[in-house]
């Protein structure tokens, strides 16, 4: 078997980070209670070519939270309820998740190996993975986690074509231009495996840049 280099990850969320306070202007922390919850966790990993050796997907238990409160929160906030985007309930998690203890312990062992962490758009995933752990009153391994993020990674192809927009481009978009199928967007494991892909044609073309610790401020 090849040995694992990276682990490219994916995790579907009860909604967006807020960054800052509009009353203050002062960063939110990304474990503060107004922050989303993790609801699934997917990782591939892959060896130095980008192709994958192992994968694993796990669901959430909610404990403390329910996908409900996030939903009438989004709601009165005039946004779309994450539930109705990646079609996880609190019935679901529930049956199917596990303690969000074995994720962290899995991720750590990620981390502890010194694998590379790829996810597209790393910046939220990465501090998911922040926050969950400080949550569970664990160091948060931030400044230990060197990440590719596979789409700010992207500028090289903007000048090809691909259409990036200050840095950001869909998922989406960039699987329709690399001609990558996602026939299950905003599955974890889907859209792991369509960061995967990207990582792979980025090596295969020579435009992986190192990795580093992409820094955020709470």
């Amino acid at each position: 078997m090849s040995t694992p280099k990276f682990v490219v990850f994916d995790t579907e969320t009860s909604g967006l980070f807020v960054f800052r306070d509009k009353a203050t202007n002062k960063p939110v922390p990304a474990d503060h209670p107004s922050q989303p919850r993790m609801y699934s966790f997917a990782a591939i990993l892959a060896d130095e070519h980008g192709r994958a050796i192992d994968r694993k997907k796990l669901y959430v238990r909610p404990d403390g939270w329910t996908v409900a409160e996030f939903d009438r929160r989004a709601i009165a906030e005039g946004k779309r309820p994450a539930s109705e985007i990646n079609g996880l309930s609190d019935d679901f998690l529930t049956e199917h998740g596990v303690p969000i203890r074995e994720i962290l312990d899995l991720w750590n062992g990620y981390v502890d190996d010194d694998l590379i962490a790829v996810a597209f758009n790393a910046q939220f995933d990465c501090k998911m993975m922040r926050a969950e752990l400080r949550r569970a009153a664990l160091p948060d391994r931030f400044e230990d986690t060197r990440n590719i993020c596979a789409m700010r990674s992207l500028d090289p192809y903007g000048r090809d074509g691909l259409p990036i927009m200050r840095g950001f481009v869909k998922l989406a978009v960039a699987c329709e231009w690399f001609g990558i199928v996602n026939d299950n967007a905003h599955d974890a494991m889907a859209d792991a495996e369509a960061a995967r892909a990207i990582l792979e044609i980025m090596i295969q073309d020579g435009r992986l840049p190192d990795a580093r610790v992409h820094y955020a401020a709470a």
